[in-house]
């Protein structure tokens, strides 16, 4: 499978790049997070890495501001994409009431907690909340891979109903030997979903964390929490990124 498209001198292009979206549906998941899917037009085709993000440009009050997005879908669907929105703040109150049809100027592609080849070793996956995001599109294109390394998800939130992709990821999970579903509330909710939060799923779950890679997405004020405990149980801090998302 091709990833990324090849200039004509061989190499890949990734400079970002202007680009304008037109909305093609959107979708309420869950009581606070929308899936937004675009298609994007401009005069440089637009590629990026699993993990990758894009910048929305908005007007308000006579001023432009733009806030990062993580893409969730993935690159072998370019040149359309998803976004993943949790509906927490002005700008994204902005995304979540586009329409399809509307259009908004972006820029991309940005970002550092990405795939460029298949992971030799195993990938745990922690995430709460939108911060499901780029996981899902570096999930997405491993199991598009030949040979995908084992892949856990421990995916949080307080009830079940700000679990996003619950489906998608229980279907991915019953056919696929290679792929370990966590899904995590605080509150009591079935046999469905584990209790607690995902630094304690992962003690219970993963007993040895050697040549285990770790990725890490949440909002802000749980980043550190989450990757201080999970460095305490023994995870490499060389093996491990992460990503934050903050609201306004």
């Amino acid at each position: 499978m091709t990833l990324l498209s090849t200039r004509s001198d061989g190499f890949i292009d990734l400079a970002p790049a202007d680009y304008r979206a037109t909305v093609l549906c959107t979708l309420q998941m869950t009581p606070t997070i929308w899936s937004i899917h675009l298609v994007l037009e401009g005069e440089k085709e637009f590629n990026f890495l699993p993990g990758q993000s894009v910048w929305p440009r908005f007007e308000r009050d006579g001023q432009v501001f733009t806030k990062i997005y993580s893409i969730a879908s993935c690159p072998s669907l370019c040149p359309e994409i998803e976004l993943c929105i949790s509906r927490v703040g002005w700008s994204s109150n902005y995304m979540c009431d586009l329409k399809p049809g509307d259009t908004i100027d972006l820029r991309g592609s940005y970002g550092m907690m990405t795939l460029d080849a298949v992971p030799k070793q195993d990938i745990v996956y922690v995430a709460e909340g939108s911060g499901i995001a780029p996981i899902k599109s570096h999930i997405e294109w491993l199991f598009q891979q030949e040979n995908p390394p084992n892949v856990w998800l421990f995916y949080g939130g307080e009830d079940p109903s700000e679990i996003a992709y619950h489906a998608l990821w229980k279907d991915l999970a019953s056919h696929n030997l290679k792929f370990r579903y966590i899904p995590l509330v605080m509150a009591r909710a079935g046999e469905e979903f584990e209790q607690g939060r995902p630094e304690q799923a992962v003690r219970e779950f993963i007993k040895k964390t050697d040549s285990l890679l770790l990725d890490i997405c949440a909002v802000e004020s749980r980043v550190d929490e989450i990757k201080e405990a999970l460095l305490a149980y023994g995870f490499n801090s060389e093996s491990v990124r992460t990503e934050r998302f903050c609201s306004f």
